[in-house]
């Protein structure tokens, strides 16, 4: 009998929980496909005597219509924020589902199902466009922020790139070995279109100068091997250019200058062996 009673008891505590949980939408009609509801659930205990598998699950499909985005719980009110993730063919009103509830103690609470009227831009039987009635209006945005960073990005971005042009052109060059200063020369020269032998030439002489630590004529190399002797394997091209390059400048019947792409060449080679030094 005392479990009968019980029994008893345990029905009519939970018809009275469940008739007391109630669910409101701040909105139900003219809903489309992604739009968001807040529901607000009134419970008569606090929420934090739910048992947590019993709690709505977020990211939860529930029914054909609705996908629970969000869920916070504050003393004994719940709020969940639902996408319409589907809409029927033509515009009617659908239930929203049935949520159980359980407590610690056992209790059961069930959230009503609602009523909320679903849309569709599809054409109706009639063969003319459904017209919902008014959206919610959505707030005015302000992009004050938004900007304000933007300009702070675009603004270290100049400062950057500033700042690199005063390193690569001023102050690195001071730093440069004398055959990456060559290549860096040579390049500069390709990239504005200006090709002249002659110049690739000097620069190159300089380069050589600056390893050696003097000027250098033919006769002179063997100071050069001395002093660089990382650039001996590249002896016969060495040895070409102060050849042809003495013959041009100095010759009664002067030699046609290396090309541009041969300085260029002989220049990275050397720059190559002088990385390894």
């Amino acid at each position: 009998m005392r479990l009968f009673a019980l029994f008893l008891f345990t029905l009519v505590t939970a018809n009275v929980y469940a008739e007391d949980v109630t669910i409101r939408f701040d909105r139900s009609w003219g809903l489309l496909v992604g739009d968001q509801i807040h529901a607000t659930v009134n419970l008569p205990v606090d929420s934090s005597q739910l048992e947590d598998h019993s709690l709505p699950q977020v990211d939860k499909r529930y029914g054909p219509w609705l996908q629970l985005l969000e869920r916070k719980s504050k003393g004994s009110v719940m709020s969940l924020t639902f996408q319409i993730i589907n809409v029927p063919a033509h515009t009617r009103d659908v239930k929203t589902p049935e949520l159980e509830l359980r407590t610690q103690d056992g209790q059961f609470l069930t959230i009503p199902a609602t009523t909320i009227e679903l849309g569709s831009f599809l054409p109706n039987a009639e063969g003319s466009k459904h017209q919902p009635r008014g959206d919610a209006v959505l707030p005015a945005q302000h992009h004050q922020q938004l900007l304000t960073k933007l300009w702070v990005a675009l603004a270290a971005l100049v400062l950057s790139v500033l700042i690199w042009l005063a390193w690569h052109f001023g102050f690195r060059p001071r730093h440069r070995l004398p055959f990456a200063t060559a290549v860096f020369e040579l390049n500069k020269m390709r990239f504005l279109g200006r090709k002249n032998a002659d110049e690739a030439s000097r620069q190159l002489h300089h380069a050589f100068n600056r390893s050696a630590g003097r000027v250098l004529v033919k006769n002179d190399l063997p100071l050069l091997w001395a002093e660089c002797p990382w650039l001996e394997p590249l002896a016969a091209d060495i040895e070409s250019f102060y050849q042809q390059s003495a013959s041009h400048f100095f010759s009664r019947e002067p030699m046609e200058q290396k090309s541009f792409a041969e300085s260029l060449e002989l220049a990275r080679k050397c720059r190559a062996k002088e990385k390894m030094a």
